[in-house]
């Protein structure tokens, strides 16, 4: 038996939501972890190939989750306890992975660490969170503006959109890198409310006015692939233009790789037992991405972890190094938010004839 939706859940999306954890989780491994800048230090062209290609296959995960929040939210009432809860569990890793570090490792726990825990959104903690706090307001407002516009005028302003904040940023990326202004527009390379906002309009408007509803299902992941193999094939040949002005998060072929995956993954169909697993997972989502990358997770743990790891694996030997840290990884920060997810569906179960839902807006979380 195959299905898509219950209780009003597109499980192909939160398939969705997993991988792009996935993809987060493989980014830092490739970057913080040390595993990217070692492959190229081995002079292996066919093993910094690899991680180049692996490189561009994960860049699309904080555009994934963005454009899912506008798939989802679109059509979601707007609750002030959804973000109440997010700002818990940011708080609370927060306080308590430092203090485990403490114990552990000797991890300082100074007034940054104390006031990271208290206002995450203050002291450079958690960009993407920090992010979505600030558009979590704008949201009532853009999903009135999607629905008011017509279908022809949310595509026109949706293509400027993209020209203005994508196109010509990644062309003056490319070829006029003298006295570029790399913050242009303000979006600071998409790590900022401003880009998350842009992107939420994309995925409300692809639901509400039912956009590429008539491209093919697996059109979506021929666009996801090309652009994966396009940007790397250009990035290989290092004279063309910067890498990273093709791999941003506002890169066309990195929006273009979001947007293929989401026509792919919504309204996916799958059997009633990859449904299970799949429910079982997608609620701890947001908490991975906050565990993994808390300060002193990533300063103590993480940092160049990977690194000789790297360096000594053969280059076919590296693929599977890197799903297996990044499947370990996950399974890990998993294991990790166990206590807290069930503590909050104890605390529902208790409060339940009490109109309670603590562990329902538990799982609304992972629209973020």
């Amino acid at each position: 038996m195959k299905k898509t939706n219950i209780n009003n859940r597109d499980y192909g999306l939160d398939m969705m939501r997993i991988l792009m954890t996935l993809f987060v989780i493989a980014i830092h491994i490739l970057n913080k972890g040390g595993a990217y800048s070692a492959c190229y230090a081995d002079e292996n062209m066919f093993k910094s190939g690899l991680a180049l290609e692996l490189e561009f296959a994960v860049s699309c995960a904080v555009n994934g989750f963005a454009l899912i929040s506008g798939y989802v939210g679109c059509r979601s009432k707007f609750k002030i306890s959804r973000i109440l809860w997010l700002y818990f569990t940011v708080s609370l890793y927060n306080a308590v992975i430092p203090l485990v570090f403490h114990f552990l490792r000797g991890y300082t726990i100074d007034k940054v660490v104390i006031l990271r825990a208290i206002l995450p959104f203050a002291y450079d903690a958690n960009w993407y969170f920090t992010a979505y706090l600030g558009m979590f307001f704008l949201i009532p407002f853009m999903n009135l503006g999607i629905k008011y516009l017509d279908k022809k005028q949310c595509i026109t302003a949706i293509a400027a959109i993209m020209i203005l904040f994508s196109v010509i940023p990644t062309l003056l990326y490319m070829f006029v890198t003298e006295s570029y202004d790399y913050n242009i527009f303000k979006i600071s390379a998409g790590y900022s409310p401003l880009w998350l906002a842009i992107l939420y309009i994309v995925g409300a408007a692809i639901r509400e006015h039912d956009l590429f509803r008539k491209v093919p299902r697996i059109m979506g992941l021929i666009v996801y692939l090309l652009s994966t193999i396009i940007g790397a094939s250009i990035a290989s040949l290092g004279t063309i233009c910067p890498e990273e002005a093709l791999d941003t998060y506002y890169s066309p072929l990195i929006i273009a790789q979001a947007i293929g995956l989401l026509l792919f993954f919504r309204e996916l169909k799958m059997p009633g037992f990859v449904c299970k697993i799949v429910d079982f997972l997608a609620p701890h989502s947001f908490n991975i991405y906050i565990i993994h990358t808390q300060d002193a997770v990533w300063i103590m743990w993480l940092a160049g972890r990977y690194s000789s790891r790297a360096s000594e694996c053969s280059p076919l030997l590296f693929p599977i190094m890197f799903v297996f840290y990044t499947v370990s990884i996950y399974g890990l920060c998993l294991i990790v938010d166990m206590p807290l997810y069930y503590s909050i569906k104890f605390f529902n179960r208790i409060f339940r004839k009490s109109g309670s839902s603590a562990a329902q807006t538990q799982k609304e979380k992972i629209n973020v």
